[in-house]
């Protein structure tokens, strides 16, 4: 960069005004600079800092043709195109700060930015079961499905072989599981796989809660018996009934409820209902009161892992009649 050489520029030869326009025009400048960079954070202060260097790079070799001017001209115009160059280039550089910031901060995140570890789909080994029940479907179909469907083949044979049976009730639960099972392996809602793995022992059960110790998955059923055993073998159950079960409406003791008596109970004087959703109502004194749709009391209730029971008293014949 030049050394400018204060002492021999021709002050002499500029009249007052040539300077107090000059001094102005300075002041005005750094001033208005000043002013912004004290509104801005550090990151500013650093593009300010860029912009002033460039600034004065530009305004150098800008000025040089300048200083070969004839007379006072070439001594004052080159400082005066540095200067008015260098004001240029920061305040240009100040004014696109939101744009720089947001270009480092997206670099950086490039450049910073590590592959994120996806985390492994879960394992779920499905019992027939819960196929020829039929609820997983409409489950699926809500996203609480969350996980990869395991299917053995030999759940599929057992399936087969159902469907086959000379029993219609069974040969229609076998072809229902056959038809659920085909319409999950279709469904864009959820994953599935049919894996060929077997095991030597003789019942499906007990292959199931191998495979899915095998593969470190969970075991979905709706078998009470084998998520029992599941459980006691140490292998994390999902049961469609215990879901089914969290899902109804809670009833509590000394809540009203309306009740249709549309069989007698296994004890004395025992009338049975349903609720909408399948729960049984045991309607104590509701032996007389078959096919009557009445108003009850719920006195206690009975909850277990194959269902609840909710046992009720008719309004009409408390204990003080």
């Amino acid at each position: 960069m030049r050394n400018w050489d204060f002492s021999q520029l021709a002050f002499g030869n500029l009249s007052g005004l040539h300077f107090v326009v000059i001094f102005l025009v300075i002041g005005l400048i750094f001033l208005t600079i000043s002013r912004r960079l004290l509104r801005y954070g550090s990151f500013y202060v650093f593009i300010g800092i860029v912009g002033l260097l460039v600034g004065l790079l530009l305004g150098e070799l800008l000025a040089d043709p300048m200083s070969r001017l004839p007379g006072p001209w070439g001594k004052w115009m080159p400082l005066v195109v540095t200067i008015v160059v260098t004001a240029t280039s920061l305040d240009f550089f100040l004014g696109q700060a939101n744009s720089w910031n947001n270009f480092f901060n997206v670099l950086l995140s490039h450049l910073l930015n590590r592959p994120k570890k996806v985390a492994p789909v879960s394992e779920i080994v499905v019992d027939s079961s819960v196929f020829i029940d039929g609820r997983i479907e409409e489950i699926v179909k809500t996203g609480f499905i969350l996980g990869k469907l395991i299917i053995p083949r030999f759940v599929i044979d057992e399936l087969q072989r159902i469907s086959d049976s000379q029993d219609p009730i069974k040969r229609a639960r076998g072809r229902r599981g056959l038809e659920i099972l085909l319409n999950l392996s279709k469904s864009p809602l959820v994953e599935t796989e049919v894996v060929e793995t077997d095991f030597k022992e003789p019942v499906v059960d007990k292959k199931l809660i191998r495979l899915a110790e095998t593969r470190g998955a969970r075991l979905l059923t709706g078998d009470y018996n084998l998520n029992r055993v599941a459980e006691i073998s140490g292998v994390r159950v999902l049961n469609i009934n215990e879901l089914a079960n969290a899902l109804r409406p809670l009833v509590l003791p000394g809540e009203s409820l309306r009740v249709k008596v549309v069989a007698l109970g296994k004890e004395k004087d025992q009338g049975v209902g349903y609720l909408p959703d399948g729960t049984m109502i045991v309607v104590e004194g509701g032996q007389r009161l078959v096919g009557e749709e009445i108003d009850c009391v719920v006195e206690r209730i009975y909850q277990s892992v194959a269902g609840k029971m909710i046992f009720v008293k008719p309004k009409g014949i408390r204990g003080d009649r």
